[in-house]
């Protein structure tokens, strides 16, 4: 149990450094990955279990590892004003 602690602890750091919780093939290719991909998952069985126990047990890290979910707000527009609306006139029957 220690181990697996320290294997997520390790996961955590390292996802909060990047900034989002790497896919499995962003994970293998990184070169500064703190340890092998089989080592990582092993204790856990599979990548989504290794990030829900980064968010069950460091959840500090776990929200620096979620990317910004804000939009940003796109500045409003005025409309212009419309136009009072004109009656029309009934044509006149010859």
């Amino acid at each position: 149990m220690a181990n697996k602690k320290q294997v997520l602890k390790q996961l955590a750091d390292y996802f909060a450094k990047k900034g989002k919780i790497l896919s499995p093939a962003e994970y293998k290719a990184a070169p500064d990955a703190p340890i092998r991909f089989t080592l990582a998952k092993r204790p856990f069985g599979s990548w989504g279990r290794v990030a829900s126990m980064i968010k069950t047990n460091f959840p500090e890290q776990w929200e620096k590892a979620q990317p910004s979910t804000e939009a940003p707000v796109a500045p409003k527009v005025a409309k212009a004003p419309k136009k009072a609306a004109t009656a029309k006139q009934p044509k006149a029957k010859k």
